[in-house]
């Protein structure tokens, strides 16, 4: 029999007052989150909150989960317009839902998924400014970490796109190996600490609470600059006494 050995942890960094992120983790529905909140003080936080909130009421409901994370969007403007948060305030995510072995992934944004099976996978693509630069042959993969606009993203839920009505959201699939390891995670991470250091930091201990609490200390140590959430799952083969 598989279970899912997942640990998480968040930091609201060495610079921000606040942490906007929002985390969920329901392995009865084989549900694991991650929202990484903007609009600012009194803002971010209540969008994050309200997509993990929602993606949650509706995953139990049955719904499927890109579906869910549309919810979610539509969630975060129908509060705006009730006067919660700010008017601007959106928020980003990226969900897994597991089923036995077998994996979805949806985002919104530049949170991100990864695969560790001995080496990294990036299984998401950002919704980000420098993306749309690196996709059109502008930047070269060198240029992003150094880049101003790395920071700017093309879509968020609550904000949408460039109409601000409609949001693209992204999904991948597939099965895990025993001992496979998805890492989902806020730009806290991604964005202060590089690929190769994440897989050494993954490598290094099959502790699933210590891969988590490095990492994020990892992330400190680069600046800390940005609140930092992250989740770690992996199946593993459960024993039958």
């Amino acid at each position: 029999m598989t279970t899912i050995d997942f640990a998480l942890g968040s930091h609201t960094g060495l610079v921000r007052e606040l942490n906007e992120d929002s985390t969920l983790a329901l392995p009865k529905l084989g549900l694991w989150v991650v929202a990484d909140g903007m609009g600012g003080h009194g803002a971010g936080e209540v969008a994050s909150g309200i997509t993990i909130l929602e993606i949650a009421r509706r995953i139990e409901q049955g719904m499927p989960l890109t579906e869910a994370i549309e919810t979610a969007h539509r969630a975060i403007q129908a509060a705006a317009l009730r006067g919660e948060g700010a008017a601007d305030m959106g928020s980003t995510v990226v969900a897994a839902k597991l089923d036995g072995r077998r994996y979805e992934i949806a985002w919104v944004g530049d949170s991100r998924a990864y695969l560790w099976n001995g080496t990294l996978h990036q299984l998401t693509t950002d919704h980000s400014y420098v993306q749309l630069l690196l996709n059109a042959g502008l930047i070269t993969e060198s240029e992003i970490p150094g880049h101003p606009s790395r920071h700017v993203i093309s879509q968020a839920l609550g904000a949408g796109g460039a109409d601000k009505a409609n949001i693209k959201i992204d999904s991948v699939s597939g099965e895990l190996d025993e001992n496979d390891t998805l890492l989902l995670c806020s730009d806290g991470l991604s964005g202060e600490v590089a690929d190769d250091c994440i897989a050494t930091i993954l490598s290094e201990t099959t502790d699933n609470q210590a891969r988590v609490d490095r990492l994020i200390t990892a992330a400190l140590e680069a600046g800390g600059k940005d609140n930092v959430t992250v989740i770690v799952l992996t199946p593993r083969q459960s024993k039958i006494h």
